[in-house]
């Protein structure tokens, strides 16, 4: 009876202890593996950690202190290292971690985007791909003892995807331009040999151990395939794997007989000249911070600061309000005491001003969720940015700029919402928006606590973010949705706390239509005040279907108010429709940043931020650049009126 109630009275204790909310995985979305040469041992990068799998499957152990996010991990050839590929907002870079130890260092020179690294058979050196020079992405190599670096190719364009053969003789690699994708050798004291040459993007060659064989990936009409190309004379080229939901990861191989491949969520494995594989089973488990249900008093309200006094009407041609897919026509919009009082159809105003801006489009003034505020005069700043429409900003820059400084008549500027850190305990200071950062050990007892307050978090790496139960996730070049859109169950379960949005940060100098933004009449006045460099080899893809979308520029590192439209670009190549990029700067971004309501739409009751513009930006996006004035606070301003008060910092109202 005693050992009963003993029983009973531990079973009672366990469960008063508070539950810590885990997530049990065993599925991956868009995992890379690769296999060790020395126990078989399966490396996996899973929701930014990198976990060890026995061969034959079971329990997943993560290793490494302080490598997140990690991806593509590569084992060296003595099995005691792994080489990994990590990402900050701004860049790739890559590392290794010690696997005995789980200690890890960075093996890249800020300066530069490094990515894809790879060993060479002796141990000693890595080929990886960088953007070191002017002919996009080359092939560089990096020897561990020296550290020294070198060019191990310089053509055209970018190459890619570098892989050595087990001899350590011959280099295999993927080059990319003028749209033709070529799967190219290098072998021993030869020229560069072009095995294949397809408008089909190609990715990820690997070589078979006894190398008589290159597998690669191939995007066909009909999606991914494995490939492999028989290095006869001459080479023949076969399909090895369809059909399946393959992630864009190279083929491991074990020996020459077997190989591993990550497809339809999980690891598989098959002997080369069987028909069929089998699935390596693993279980990882991972602890999850669930978000807390945030009330609607948590909304913080914004104030209406020294607005415009006149009683005035905004007409235009056509409005889009924010909050629909298509223009509204005929109607005016009445702004009082810095507010939107009515949208209603058009008609006379006695006693009212009317500005009848003629055929011009009217929309929410822009919202930049994450900016950068460089150095210089804050007069100046505040009108480069509303000389771009954005009317909005979250930073956490310059803590020496008084917010209420761009509130005024005299230096008229946008809104600055402020961001802090989610890593500090919550200060009382007003801050809308807390972030954690992409490298580094996260406090989750403080970033529980700045969610308890109401304030959204926003990961920079979507992958630790979503184990963190973040608010809002910086995707770009590596967002959680498999090639052909599926969601696998560690994002399916990560998400499963509440609804997350998704950061954009998309656009680099290598986003589509840039030169043309950089010859717009502001960027012209203004300057680019230096590039940043190419992050991705091609664009990255949206999760339009599976998250909402909020603009943030502040990774592309591109110059005030030209980032916001460089995002608009950059979200244009990956595949959102005009509605819906508009939205990211608008009603999307209040939405995340718990304002709703108040700005990003043109319906009453909302703050007095609008932007006209010529053009039809639903047909044609870029026109969302050719502004011809901005109302902020209830005032209007022509754009001639910003540009000089950009310029010689008198007023502009």
């Amino acid at each position: 009876m005693q050992l009963v109630r003993l029983l009973l009275l531990l079973v009672w204790s366990l469960a008063a202890l508070p539950a810590w909310p885990q997530l049990v995985l065993t599925e991956g979305t868009n995992i890379a593996i690769d296999v060790s040469p020395t126990d078989g041992r399966i490396a996996v990068d899973l929701l930014g950690s990198i976990w060890l799998i026995p061969g034959d499957g079971g329990d997943a152990v993560r290793i490494g202190h302080g490598v997140l996010p990690a991806r593509n991990p590569r084992w060296s050839p003595d099995g005691k290292k792994i080489v990994y590929q990590t990402a900050t907002p701004q860049q790739t870079q890559i590392g290794v971690v010690d696997v005995a130890s789980g200690e890890s260092e960075s093996l890249s020179n800020e300066q530069f985007t490094d990515q894809q690294p790879g060993w060479h058979p002796d141990g000693e050196r890595l080929v990886f791909s960088s953007e070191r020079g002017d002919s996009g992405f080359d092939l560089w190599e990096l020897d561990l003892p020296s550290r020294l670096s070198w060019r191990v190719s310089n053509r055209p364009g970018d190459e890619t995807g570098a892989a050595w053969s087990a001899n350590g003789r011959h280099l295999a690699y993927i080059h990319r331009h003028a749209g033709q994708w070529s799967l190219v050798i290098r072998r021993f004291a030869q020229p560069d040999e072009t095995l294949l040459v397809s408008s089909d993007p190609l990715y990820a060659p690997s070589w078979r151990p006894d190398g008589s064989l290159l597998t690669y990936l191939r995007q066909t009409p009909q999606g991914l395939v494995v490939q492999m190309v028989i290095l006869s004379e001459p080479p023949l080229h076969r399909t090895l794997l369809g059909g399946e939901d393959f992630f864009v990861a190279p083929v491991s191989w074990l020996d020459r007989r077997r190989f591993y491949y990550a497809a339809d969520g999980g690891i598989r494995t098959r002997e080369f000249d069987d028909r069929q594989s089998t699935r390596v089973h693993f279980t990882a488990i991972v602890e999850k911070l669930a978000r807390p249900i945030h009330a609607a008093n948590d909304s913080p309200q914004l104030a209406t600061v020294t607005p415009g006094t006149e009683r005035q009407v905004i007409r235009a041609a056509r409005i889009f309000d924010g909050s629909g897919y298509d223009y509204r026509y005929a109607v005016d919009v009445l702004i009082e005491d810095g507010r939107i009082v009515s949208v209603e159809p058009r008609r006379e105003w006695p006693d009212v001003t009317v500005l009848d801006l003629g055929e011009s489009t009217l929309l929410p003034g822009f919202i930049d969720s994450y900016a950068r505020l460089p150095g210089g005069a804050a007069a100046r700043i505040g009108a480069e940015f509303l000389a771009y429409g954005v009317t909005t900003v979250v930073s956490g820059d310059r803590p020496d700029l008084d917010p209420l400084l761009w509130e005024s008549a005299d230096f008229p500027g946008p809104r600055l919402l402020r961001a802090a850190t989610a890593t500090e305990s919550p200060r009382p200071t007003p801050v809308v928006l807390a972030t954690v950062p992409a490298t580094g050990n996260s406090n989750a007892t403080a970033l529980r606590a700045w969610q308890s307050m109401g304030v959204p978090v926003l990961a920079e790496s979507w992958s630790t973010g979503l184990g963190l139960g973040a608010d809002l996730l910086m995707g770009a070049d590596s967002l959680p949705t498999s090639p052909r859109g599926v969601q696998y169950q560690d994002i399916r379960l990560a998400m499963g706390y509440g609804p997350v949005s998704l950061l954009s940060g998309m656009a680099n100098a290598g986003t589509p239509g840039l030169p043309d933004l950089l010859d717009s009449r502001q960027a012209t006045q203004f300057g680019t005040r230096g590039l940043a460099l190419r992050r991705y080899t091609r664009s990255p893809e949206t999760l339009s279907g599976h998250m909402a979308v909020v603009l943030g520029s502040k990774p592309s590192g591109l110059p005030t108010g030209l980032a916001l439209h460089a995002e608009f670009r950059a979200l244009q190549a990956a595949g959102l429709g005009n509605d819906q990029i508009l939205k990211s700067a608008g009603v999307n971004a209040a939405t995340a940043l718990r304002v709703g309501g108040q700005i990003g739409v043109i319906a009453p009751g909302a703050l007095a931020d609008l932007v006209l513009v010529s053009g039809d930006p639903l047909q044609r996006v870029a026109d969302a650049l050719n502004i011809v004035a901005v109302v902020r606070n209830g005032r209007f301003y022509s754009l001639g009126g910003l540009l000089e008060r950009a310029e010689a910092g008198s007023d502009v109202e």
